[in-house]
């Protein structure tokens, strides 16, 4: 069995002209059963060696610890990125393997104009889903053995009953988008009860700073710094786009007939 984490980076909704946040990510952080205990002893040990003082609602997020705000302005940022570091590197050592999908939001938004017309705004972590469950699904069904995996996500009521939906359709197709080695539905927790959720958030926005800065929007040298760190983990593959998006589009056109 594996635990599939997913956060998102980049996140505004249908707002997909925001010029401060032109790329959305979502990452999935797959963590075999087999290492599950020994990574979540190590995150929080390095929490405890870097911030051995810190409040009862502690929580790691990316953009606090590169921006920071409330308790992490108390470190020097060279203190702070050495703790990012260490936690991807615990991540790498572990011989984990994340998969992405970033959404240049601009194209995004001309692709949904030229494909359904003008009013009509659908939120692009419900298309970063379907692609990444299925790099996922594949890459559990060529691990040796083929096992199983859940997928557990950051709370976001925004797309949850979507992304539900969508786990149970794709889990019921009888083609090759079939989610043939997802069990059960969809987890949502709050990610501070989860430090591999904030360890999946970590990557995510490291992936998204590398893909703004591919697209030639300016990062910062720290956030620069971070984009190495998380190679290591990155698990490439062929998506099947085209058929993804036509499975969409059919379920698209079955919630708003005659459109």
């Amino acid at each position: 069995m594996n635990l599939v984490y997913l956060d998102e980076s980049g996140n505004t909704g249908t707002n997909l002209s925001d010029p401060q946040q032109p790329v959305f990510v979502l990452a999935a952080l797959i963590v075999p059963e087999s290492v599950w205990l020994d990574l979540e002893k190590r995150l929080v040990e390095a929490i405890e060696n870097f911030f051995p003082e810190r409040p009862p609602d502690f929580e790691v997020h990316a953009n606090q610890l590169l921006n920071p705000r409330g308790f992490f302005r108390a470190f020097p940022m060279a203190h702070r990125l050495e703790f990012y570091r260490t936690w991807l590197s615990i991540a790498a050592s572990l011989r984990l393997r994340l998969v992405s999908r970033a959404i240049v939001k601009k194209r995004y938004a001309q692709w949904l104009l030229e494909t359904y017309g003008p009013g009509v705004a659908i939120n692009p972590h419900n298309v970063a889903f379907v692609l990444t469950a299925q790099v996922v699904n594949e890459f559990l069904r060529a691990t040796p053995g083929s096992p199983l995996g859940i997928l557990i996500s950051d709370e976001n009521h925004e797309v949850m009953p979507d992304i539900e939906k969508s786990i149970r359709l794709l889990r019921g197709e009888a083609g090759s988008l079939r989610l043939s080695q997802i069990v059960e539905k969809g987890f949502f927790i709050e990610s501070r009860k989860s430090h591999i959720l904030q360890l999946c958030d970590l990557c995510a926005y490291a992936i998204r700073r590398s893909e703004e800065h591919k697209t030639g929007h300016a990062v910062k040298p720290a956030e620069s710094s971070i984009i190495p760190w998380v190679e290591p983990l990155r698990h490439t593959a062929e998506e099947p786009m085209v058929d993804v998006l036509a499975w969409l589009d059919t379920q698209q056109k079955k919630e708003r007939p005659g459109r």
